[in-house]
Formats: structure tokens, C-alpha cells, sequence
């Protein structure tokens, strides 16, 4: 690894902010950036033509997000299943909240507030390089407190199939046919805009079943519901239906 460069590719679809962590980036002796991209499907492409080491990468991109473009870039290739694959970053803001678990499950290295300083960014890269994981502290704690928040709500999470039917099984009961459907996708990491586009349904109409299920649930916010889909068993990774259990 000795006097090897960190090979570097930048994804954002503004290009300040690529310029600027190109910036950041490039001022690093064991550092280069050798591409950049405006969406997932440049980003992919770029890839697949540089091989770097570490992709920084935005969520909310059009044409592909963040997070598809992750899934594609780190499947196992073909006749090389041992070959090192390129590590990514995932930069958020607080926006991006309801993304975070779905982006854990993509396999991405490590995830930074896109308002980190330069110090943290660098030191971020080396990490991920390095083969380690990464969560910005602050990202940890938003979500600890929203599973705390969550529990208070509907009750612990655990030992759920034994007695009973608790709290949370009561109210996902009472979720019609469409709403499941809707939590599945919000489980999976669709957007609102996703999500109208695969049930062929306005937006406006998701965002109302979306209302619908958080107020149903007991709940204030996505990363909740998606926090709730998951520990309860109603969807898990790998999985895009509902389970028969719900």
C-alpha cells in the first residue's frame, strides 16, 4: 500500500460540491481524483472505467440515485468473486434521514455528513480505504434516538411473537392493502416520486398514504416507520414483498 495513491470518484449532481471535494481531495499527497459524475448512471460508468479505490456518493441524484448506483457498483463481478471491490462513501444531510438504513443495506462503507470539514472527509476516505466502516457520530446518534422514540411510541421491539398480539401488531392491522404496499416501499428506500411511479399513482396520493400510515402507527417520521417495518419483521433485506406474517 506504500506510496500508492487513493484513487477517488466523485458523485453529486451540483457541481460545486463536486468541484469542491475534488478540491478537498486533491490537496492530499496520497490522494487523486480520477473522475467524476452528475448521476447514478455516470457514476457507474465512471467505475467501471477508473476502478478507484473510494467513490464519494450523493443520494439524491436524477436519472439513478445514490443508492441504486451503490447496489450496481458493488455487486461481486463476474469471475473475479475475491477481487478487492471499490469502497463507498455515502455523503448525506438530515434531509436524507429516511435513506440511512436502506443505504446500510446497500453494503456502502461509510456514511458522512455532507457538512463534515475537510480534516473529517480525508480522514473518512483513509478509513474506508483501509477496509473499515464508518458512521458520522452524528448520524448514530439521530438514529438511536429515533428507535428510542420509536419504542416509547409502540412499545420494545423484541420478543414480539410470544403472548399477545402487542401494540405494534394492533396497528399494523389496521394498515389497508395500498398502505402495506406504500410501507414496503418506504422499507426498501423508494421515494415518495419512486413510489408514485411504481404503483402508478400522483404523488400527492402517496404522500397522503404516507400521512395515513405514520398517523395509524403512532408514528412522526419515515426513518421510524422504516426502523418499525424492519425490526418487525415485515420486511427484511433482500425481500421486496410483505411477509404473509403481517
Amino acid at each position: 500500500m506504500s506510496g500508492e495513491r487513493t484513487r477517488v470518484v466523485v458523485v453529486d449532481d451540483q457541481w460545486v460540491i463536486r468541484a469542491g471535494l475534488q478540491t478537498i481531495v486533491d490537496n492530499e499527497p496520497d490522494m487523486v481524483v480520477v473522475g467524476q459524475a452528475e448521476d447514478g448512471l455516470r457514476a457507474i460508468e465512471e467505475v467501471a472505467r477508473h476502478r478507484p479505490d473510494v467513490v464519494l456518493m450523493d443520494i439524491r441524484m436524477p436519472r439513478l440515485d445514490g443508492l441504486e448506483a451503490t447496489r450496481k457498483i458493488l455487486q461481486p463481478v463476474p469471475g473475479r468473486p475475491d477481487e478487492r471491490r471499490t469502497a463507498v462513501l455515502v455523503l448525506t444531510t438530515f434531509d436524507d434521514e429516511e435513506y440511512l438504513l436502506e443505504a446500510v443495506r446497500t453494503g456502502a462503507a461509510g456514511f458522512l455528513l455532507k457538512d463534515a470539514g475537510p480534516d473529517a472527509l480525508v480522514q473518512a476516505v483513509r478509513t474506508v480505504r483501509a477496509g473499515d466502516r464508518l458512521i458520522d457520530p452524528t448520524m448514530t446518534r439521530v438514529l438511536i434516538e429515533r428507535c428510542l422514540d420509536l419504542e416509547r411510541r409502540v412499545g420494545p421491539l423484541t420478543g414480539r411473537r410470544q403472548g399477545s398480539p402487542s401494540t405494534w401488531e394492533k396497528r399494523l392491522g389496521t394498515l389497508s392493502d395500498r398502505e402495506k404496499e406504500i410501507l414496503v416501499g418506504m422499507a426498501r428506500g423508494r421515494s415518495n416520486r419512486e413510489l408514485a411511479d411504481h404503483l402508478v399513482l400522483g404523488e400527492t396520493t402517496v404522500k397522503t398514504h404516507v400521512s395515513h400510515i405514520l398517523g395509524k402507527l403512532g408514528l412522526s417520521s419515515r426513518v421510524q416507520a422504516v426502523v418499525l417495518a424492519y425490526e418487525a419483521g415485515v420486511v427484511r433485506p433482500g425481500e421486496g414483498a410483505l411477509r404473509p406474517t403481517l
